[in-house]
Formats: structure tokens, sequence, C-alpha cells
């Protein structure tokens, strides 16, 4: 399993979009909330994460939550641009960051940012 960054942009339209995307992404796979070595950060706006077996998988996810997005806003959202890959290397800086709480800590760093995403008013958008 490979960790995989996914930038995107959709051309505005109605404000509830991006909400509803995040929401379908994040059961897809695909968090806002990244694990470092030792804090959780908070990612850029329309910047996600998610570990999956290679880039076609999560190529599907981000095309599943559109699709789901989509239906839930009841119009099709414009995707202007995406960027997915690989990141075995990186570099972070984010103005929401902080350790992990033992509440929201589970097995996997993985599940560790979805908890947190979900959970906790810190990383809220």
């Amino acid at each position: 399993m490979t960790d995989y960054l996914v930038t995107y942009d959709f051309k505005d339209r109605a404000s509830k979009q991006w909400e509803e995307f995040v929401d379908c992404a994040e059961a897809e796979g695909l968090l806002y909330v990244f694990h470092g070595t030792s804090k959780l950060f908070r990612l850029t706006n329309t910047t996600l994460w998610g570990v999956f077996s290679d880039i076609d998988a999560a190529t599907a996810a981000f095309d599943k939550a559109l699709s789901v997005a989509e239906k839930a806003v009841g119009r099709k959202i414009v995707l202007e641009k995406r960027f997915i890959a690989a990141i075995p290397t990186w570099s972070i800086r984010s103005n929401r960051n902080k350790a992990p709480e033992s509440r929201w800590t589970k097995s996997t760093k993985f599940e560790t940012c979805r908890a947190h995403q979900k959970n906790d008013p810190f990383f809220a958008y």
C-alpha cells in the first residue's frame, strides 16, 4: 500500500459542492488530515491524502467520490484540474497541526487521521 496525494480544482459554482465532495471523499478513503512523523496536519483546501494499492485505485476513489457528491448536490460538479501522485517522501507545513489525541488514536495512521477529521473540532472545515 502506498500513500497518495490528490490536489484538485472545481469550477466555482454553489457553496456546498466542496463540503459535500470532502464528505464523499472520506468515505472513499481520501482525507484532508495527514499523519506526519509525530503530528497530524490539516492539508491545504482541495488537497487530499489516502493509502491505496496503486494509482488506478486512488484515481477510482476520487472519481467515485465525485460521482456520489454530484448526486448528493443534484448537479454536475465541474472538475477543472486534478493531480494524483504517490508520495514516498514529503515535507509539510500547516498552520493547523497537533499531536494525535489518544481518544482518536487508532491502529493505523490512516484510521487515526480519519477519526480526528471526523471528530476533532480542531480540524473542522
